[in-house]
């Protein structure tokens, strides 16, 4: 096995799945969680899109909309350990899936060890702030 400081998002993200082989429904399942949520507030995040440069509201939406597509396919990418990381965690899929599971780690269903081996493995600086002003 790389040490740590040598993985890339899918050594660290196959990590993950070799340990918590259990969690990867749940991990899928908010995955697709943060997909619905972006996608039903897409029209609010892009007006009040702050970022500039790489994080473009454009390329975002694009990293949502190609994960999503993953999801919808008739076979569960986390039955299949290495699809799951193929899909999720190859290239910029990465950067969404990242978020997503930093997004997870705080959420209070997420198991305690699972929270400490994203945070260890991916950090837990989020890549976007997220305010939504309800109306």
């Amino acid at each position: 096995m790389k040490a740590l400081d040598k993985m890339d998002n899918l050594d660290k993200a196959g990590l993950l799945c070799k340990l918590f082989p259990a969690e990867l429904e749940n991990l899928q399942n908010a995955i697709k969680k943060q997909c619905d949520y972006f996608l039903q507030n897409e029209t609010t995040f892009r007006e009040g899109w702050y970022q500039k440069g790489f994080f473009t509201a454009e390329f975002w939406y694009r990293l949502v909309e190609n994960v999503q597509k993953g999801i919808d396919k008739s076979v569960p990418l986390w039955k299949r350990p290495h699809w799951f990381t193929d899909h999720f965690f190859d290239g910029h899929h990465s950067i969404f899936a990242i978020h997503c599971l930093i997004e997870y780690a705080d959420d209070t269903l997420c198991n305690p060890q699972l929270k400490q081996a994203i945070h260890q493995l991916f950090g837990n600086d989020k890549f976007l702030q997220i305010t939504l002003n309800d109306k």
